[in-house]
């Protein structure tokens, strides 16, 4: 268990965390710009023992190590993804949290893992169960007062109205969660977290502000998040940093000027071959080809389609890669 929070905590270590594996635990002296991509790449190698784990403590009633081994393994499977897993694994996180609630347990879990199970629903494309999910995590972070935590709830629903093409619910959400944080007060849970929530939440409401055609106030709320990535402690969050710069190529692919499109997705690329980020980096060789075949750059389209699939069909989703496929099939007629 510790082992895993230890590679958690290398993997992303701004995020918030729940449980007692995370207490005093410290990121390595003198750590190096690729540490992150080396614990990304051991949680990998053990996924599968990792998952035997989580189901072992379950048959055993182990109920405390099977949610806090599911909130070990969020790095991985965020940024790596294995859908069928996550949602086996944390569909037992849930009941072990439940249980744990329901006796002597963190309140706040049950929550926690039915939101971490959504987005593992919403990768595998069932979004009506990542919707139920989401209810339900709403509901149990308002019951027992975690505003940090049902800050995350209302904003995964956020996400989930921008997968599907709902930009301005999804924008109401993410503006509700940005309301949830601000009554976190000095101290409580979630207080040391407010900036990077703060810039996730900037984040997505450029996003859906984009999709709304609404692009000079995306650039500039795009940009306002991305300066808030580069201010986080120790040295900023280079992986948000690249998410972000993902996102302002997508607004100025729309907005129609392709090189500046170009520059920052090529920013994005790096940042995610930097993280090990196979699904982002998946998505970001996506959002190139698209630049580059406006472009009319059909050959560097292609080959940037080819990386994209590859990197889904390494990370288990298949419907990506046979999507791009089918793409790169049809464009090559």
């Amino acid at each position: 268990m510790r082992w895993a929070a230890e590679a958690d905590l290398r993997v992303m270590p701004l995020r918030w965390r729940l449980g007692p594996a995370y207490r005093a635990l410290v990121l390595p002296e003198d750590r190096e710009p690729a540490d992150g991509r080396r614990a990304l790449a051991a949680l990998r190698r053990e996924r599968e023992n990792l998952a035997a784990v989580v189901r072992a403590a379950d048959h055993h009633g182990f109920d405390d190590l099977v949610w806090q081994l599911c909130e070990a393994m969020w790095g991985l499977h965020l940024l790596l993804g294995f859908h069928a897993q996550w949602i086996d694994t944390h569909l037992l996180g849930v009941g072990a949290a439940r249980r744990c609630a329901e006796e002597f347990g963190d309140r706040r879990a049950v929550g926690r893992m039915l939101v971490q199970l959504a987005f593992g629903q919403m990768g595998a494309g069932r979004a009506d169960d990542a919707e139920r999910a989401l209810a339900e995590a709403v509901a149990a972070e308002q019951a027992c007062g975690h505003r940090r935590g049902q800050a995350s709830a209302v904003e995964a629903l956020g996400l989930l109205r921008l997968k599907r093409w709902k930009y301005a619910e999804a924008q109401g959400c993410f503006e509700e969660a940005r309301e949830i944080l601000r009554g976190v007060r000095e101290g409580e849970d979630g207080w040391e977290d407010l900036p990077r929530a703060t810039a996730l939440l900037e984040h997505h409401i450029g996003r859906a502000e984009a999709k709304q055609r609404h692009f000079a106030e995306a650039l500039a709320r795009l940009n306002d998040a991305l300066a808030r990535f580069r201010r986080l402690p120790g040295g900023g969050d280079a992986y948000n940093e690249g998410r972000v710069y993902m996102s302002l190529g997508d607004v100025h692919l729309e907005a129609g000027d392709t090189d500046l499109a170009l520059v920052c997705l090529d920013k994005a690329v790096m940042a995610m071959e930097t993280a090990g980020a196979g699904l982002q980096l998946a998505d970001a060789f996506e959002s190139r080809a698209r630049c580059h075949r406006l472009s009319g750059r059909p050959a560097q389209a292609a080959e940037d389609l080819r990386a994209a699939a590859l990197r889904y069909e390494e990370n288990g989703d298949r419907i990506g890669a046979e999507r791009l496929r089918v793409e790169l099939a049809e464009s090559e007629a």
